[in-house]
C-alpha cells in the first residue's frame, strides 16, 4: 500500500493524528531534478538533490557543471516549498479534524 493510501485509510478510521504524523513526514522530503536538453532533447547534463529535513539528510549528485549555478538556486528555493506544503497540509488537518464529525 502506498504512503497516500494509507494516509486515506487512517483518516477513513478517524485516526487524524496518525495520518497527519505520516503525511508530514512525508511532505518534508523534496527531490530537485536539474536536466538541460540539446536541441534533439537529448539530455546534456543533469543534477539531482534529494532533501529530507526531518533525517537531516541531503543528498546531491552533480553533473556538469554547467548546471549547477541552476541546481542550487532551486535547491535554495525547497526549503521554502517544503514550509509552504507542511503549512498547507496542516491547514487540511485541521480542517478535516474540525469536521470529522460531519463527514461521518
Amino acid at each position: 500500500m502506498s504512503k497516500i493510501e494509507e494516509v486515506k485509510a487512517k483518516i477513513r478510521h478517524g485516526e487524524i493524528e496518525e495520518a497527519m504524523a505520516m503525511a508530514m513526514s512525508e511532505v518534508m522530503k523534496i527531490e530537485i531534478v536539474t536536466i538541460t536538453n540539446d536541441q534533439y532533447n537529448s539530455p546534456l547534463a543533469s543534477c539531482r538533490t534529494f532533501i529530507d529535513l526531518l533525517q537531516n539528510e541531503i543528498d546531491n549528485e552533480l553533473g556538469d557543471n554547467s548546471v549547477e549555478h541552476l541546481h542550487f538556486q532551486e535547491v535554495d528555493k525547497a526549503h521554502e516549498k517544503i514550509l509552504q506544503n507542511a503549512q498547507s497540509l496542516q491547514k487540511m488537518f485541521n480542517l478535516l479534524q474540525e469536521n470529522i464529525d460531519k463527514l461521518s
